[in-house]
């Protein structure tokens, strides 16, 4: 979401099944990364307006990311367009054959027209 807001050159972004709202989703790894007062610095909530097309594909069935993460952001995010997978889990996004991932790759296709 960083390089979409601040770069002429991205012309949108792809959520898969992201976290985006850090504040909301603080797990044992992340706070290995950074302190917890550092997440809504961080978070991709925090950049809203991005000011491009921003594309949230998310499973319904998602177990590791609440899909509300991607529901929340489109919410606050007047670009942003939600694409709720049925049946879809986290790994799907990134599992060629899936249709989640179809919908990632769509979405891709359809920003990349843009360029």
């Amino acid at each position: 979401m960083w390089a979409a807001k601040h770069s002429p050159r991205v012309v949108g972004a792809v959520a898969q099944a992201a976290v985006l709202d850090f504040t909301k989703h603080i797990t044992a790894r992340a706070l290995e990364l950074c302190a917890e007062e550092q997440f809504a610095e961080a978070s991709p909530t925090a950049l809203v307006p991005i000011g491009k097309p921003v594309i949230c594909v998310h499973g319904d069935l998602d177990e590791d990311v609440p899909v509300e993460q991607s529901v929340e952001f489109c919410a606050v995010e007047q670009q942003a367009e939600l694409v709720v997978v049925r049946g879809g889990g986290h790994m799907d996004v990134i599992t060629p054959g899936t249709e989640s991932w179809e919908r990632c790759r769509e979405a891709v296709v359809r920003l990349a027209r843009g360029c």
